[in-house]
């Protein structure tokens, strides 16, 4: 054919050439939709041929409908994974693999003949033992502790090499006594299971053993090295702290970000925390923000800086993952009576020191500390300072020796409390600065009447001194 194409063109037979010419592109054309018509053909029967041979994924593998080209692509739709039990492991809608048309076609199938797969709206859970060695699950098995032990994807140190990519995917994972739900996940991964893995992950919202807006990660895996060295980027942004067993009312959004290396097994990271507001009972902050520092299940936190009733707050403390217990120390300045009262009848700047300790069960917290304020008035009655203990626990805000010191004496009580919202008041004494002595107040039921008893106390006192003066200045003449 190619020599009386040949010779047609030697001898300017134009026609003839043109004629042999189409019929070559024709033949060939009809050959690559021959090609192209074999590969969609036999797609069924390559998949089928490779799901035979592979050893990595136990159980059986389906697919409702696969089509394949020349180059190795492979589309399929209504993928499904089942243990050996019929237990479901993967679902995936629509998808696409990308093979090495070499080895289809010599049927010389390896942990490499797979160079690329993306999944369309998957659905699937793993597990990570401590080592950070995933396993596909079921996780309906994890919850009825019925597994059978054996790990449904073990590549026996095989190489994987591809490009992996997940687009809307719903992904469960168990870790030690974490448990994770993640909706939204879109993933790009370049694995390389002897060599460098580039991984780019966002999801949407996630709950479980901790709730919150969304996962950011981005790094890479060194998968040469025997500790996998690990370089990551992570954002957890909108994290609830309720759902971390940091009180159950507490609901503002907390957003950590950090830069992790180390060992992909235990990677050691650091970095910050920010809230727009934190309210707690009987505080409430803005603008907060601090440093972080993760390592081996503890995250520590060190100087946290907010903003408080016009104050200042200086914070830190750690938090334990697993067990959830976690330790709070705070130190706050200058907090002004009249943002939580809402009101310009008692006003003083008030210090505080305390702390919170939690051993995991959001009932057990213990909260304590001490206060003291710098002058102020009460219903216009000037007062030099205020000092006292405090603790919370439970529904009850007690306070324990606490002092009113004034001109005119000393309004003490050895305790009050705060039960569910109401007030309970002890013995409240007026002690007298100059001789010591305590009178008690006890007919004081309501804010008037104590302001009343109060101010009579004070008014008797200032008199009863008046006439000891001028009895002291007659006594001189």
């Amino acid at each position: 054919m190619f020599r009386k194409l040949k010779q047609y063109r030697k001898e300017r037979k134009w026609a003839m050439y043109a004629a042999v010419l189409f019929s070559v592109l024709v033949s060939l054309f009809l050959v690559v939709l021959l090609l192209f018509k074999m590969a969609s053909l036999g797609a069924a029967g390559i998949f089928n041929y490779a799901v035979s041979k592979q050893k990595m994924l136990r159980g059986t593998i389906t697919v409702e409908e696969i089509t394949a080209n020349i180059h190795g692509g492979v589309t399929f739709t209504n993928l499904a994974w089942d243990d050996p039990q019929g237990n479901p492991i993967l679902r995936v809608p629509t998808g696409t693999l990308k093979v090495n048309p070499w080895d289809i076609v010599t049927r010389r199938m390896k942990s490499t003949t797979l160079e690329g797969i993306t999944l369309n709206d998957p659905v699937f859970a793993v597990r990570y033992d401590e080592n950070m060695q995933g396993d596909f699950v079921n996780p309906k098995e994890i919850e009825d502790n019925s597994e059978d032990g054996k790990a449904n994807f073990n590549r026996n140190g095989k190489r994987l090499k591809m490009n992996f990519v997940l687009n809307n995917a719903k992904i469960q994972t168990f870790y030690l006594e974490r448990h994770h739900i993640f909706n939204h996940v879109n993933m790009e991964m370049d694995l390389d299971t002897k060599g460098m893995t580039y991984i780019s992950l966002t999801t949407g919202p996630f709950g479980g053993t901790a709730v919150g807006d969304g996962v950011k990660l981005y790094g890479t895996v060194d998968f040469s090295k025997p500790d996998q060295e690990c370089h990551f980027d992570a954002e957890f942004d909108g994290i609830d702290p309720s759902s971390l067993g940091l009180g159950t009312s507490i609901r503002d959004r907390l957003t950590l970000k950090a830069h992790a290396d180390g060992p992909f097994a235990g990677p050691i990271a650091d970095g910050t925390l920010e809230m727009k507001r934190l309210r707690i009972p009987a505080l409430c902050f803005h603008d907060v923000h601090g440093d972080i520092h993760y390592e081996g299940g503890l995250l520590t936190f060190s100087n946290v800086k907010a903003g408080v009733y016009g104050g200042r707050l200086l914070a830190r403390g750690d938090y334990d993952i697993d067990s959830r217990a976690y330790n709070i120390y705070i130190n706050a300045w200058d907090m002004d009576t009249r943002y939580p009262l809402k009101s310009d009848k008692f006003y003083c700047l008030v210090d505080l020191v305390g702390e919170m300790h939690c051993d995991g069960n959001p009932a057990d917290l213990d909260s304590f500390g001490t206060f003291q304020s710098g002058s102020g008035f009460y219903m216009l009655a000037p007062f030099e300072k205020i000092t006292g203990r405090f603790d919370n626990k439970g529904h009850t805000l007690a306070f324990y020796d606490v002092k009113l010191y004034t001109k005119l004496g000393i309004a003490e009580t050895d305790a009050f409390s705060i039960v569910k919202g109401r007030l309970h008041l002890g013995e409240i004494r007026l002690v007298d600065p100059d001789t010591g002595e305590a009178m008690r107040i006890t007919d004081a039921v309501g804010e008037q009447e104590a302001v009343k008893t109060f101010r009579g106390i004070q008014q008797n006192m200032k008199e009863i001194k008046e006439q000891v003066d001028d009895f002291k200045d007659a006594l001189k003449k």
